[in-house]
């Protein structure tokens, strides 16, 4: 069954607090970041679809939205318990003493292989990078608060970093940076949602940069039976093929399938060095290289 999700303006949050409270269990996340910020109703159909799964009723469970926040203050709103009590993160170690990690993917992994935007000058440019040491040389745009810049950072790439999601399509467009690094799923339609603003950027396909990372959703310590919910409905959607099969029909993701069209020329693979996973060739959990026809990782990781 369907979940609904009220919405409430700073003014009326107090009184429908009260109203929530009455339930046994109130969900509450941050509103989209900006209006093409999809990923945000992808993640919101995936966690009423594991809470179907969890056997809530579905008039036991509200789950309702504040205006959104920035990435940074939702882990610190998050950790509090408070004003927010679930969200999607990239997974990071560093999360696990002050939250709950439902480690499930929620898109599979396909976020950790990532394509460049970058602006249509550039391309020559990367069009001769056929190594992850001539990658170096070109500037990345990241989120301040993402795990991905220290991901990057670490491998000896430069980075640089905004807090605002929409003012990193700006900085490549300017020249600020180089690239800016997207999840596979994510490139074409960020384009496409922006080719009126910057009619300048363009997908590089001829690279494919990947590291083991994925998107968990986090619980509040304060809402140990969510997280107890959460992660039943989570492990029944993927053993299912659940999450598989809304990644299919999905606008998020659904372009990119099947995903063997999208071997590129050259596959360089870097470490994760944030967060440990054990279990990232388990195919009921993770996409893999191989999804794409990459198959001698040796090869692909020296760009032959």
């Amino acid at each position: 069954m369907k979940f609904y999700v009220r919405i409430f303006c700073w003014l009326g949050l107090s009184t429908h607090l009260a109203f929530a409270a009455a339930t046994p269990l109130t969900i509450t996340v941050p509103a989209p970041r900006s209006l093409h910020d999809i990923s945000h109703d992808y993640h919101m159909r995936l966690l009423n679809m594991a809470l179907a799964n969890s056997g809530i009723e579905h008039d036991k469970v509200i789950i309702q939205q504040i205006p959104a926040i920035s990435e940074g203050r939702a882990k610190v709103e998050l950790i509090k318990g408070s004003l927010i009590n679930l969200y999607w993160l990239g997974a990071e170690t560093s999360l696990a003493d002050d939250l709950i990690a439902i480690e499930i993917p929620t898109t599979r992994g396909l976020i950790g292989f990532r394509k460049f935007i970058i602006a249509k000058t550039q391309q020559q440019d990367f069009a001769a990078i056929s190594s992850l040491s001539a990658l170096s040389v070109k500037v990345a745009c990241q989120g301040q608060h993402w795990a991905d810049t220290t991901i990057l950072s670490q491998a000896g790439l430069r980075v640089t970093t905004s807090v605002n999601y929409e003012a990193l399509f700006k900085m490549v467009a300017l020249g600020r940076c180089d690239y800016f690094p997207r999840g596979y799923h994510d490139v074409l339609l960020e384009l496409e949602q922006r080719s009126a603003a910057y009619p300048e950027l363009m997908r590089f396909d001829d690279i494919m940069l990947h590291y083991p990372f994925a998107v968990f959703f986090y619980v509040s310590k304060s809402a140990p039976e969510l997280a107890a919910k959460l992660q039943t409905g989570m492990e029944i959607a993927a053993k299912q093929g659940q999450i598989s099969e809304l990644m299919r029909q999905h606008p998020l993701t659904k372009s990119v399938f099947p995903l063997i069209k999208g071997k590129p020329q050259y596959f360089f693979s870097i470490p994760n060095p944030t967060m440990s996973f054990t279990d990232i060739d388990n195919p009921v959990y993770w996409i893999t290289p191989a999804d794409f026809g990459i198959t001698d990782l040796n090869d692909s990781e020296a760009g032959q």
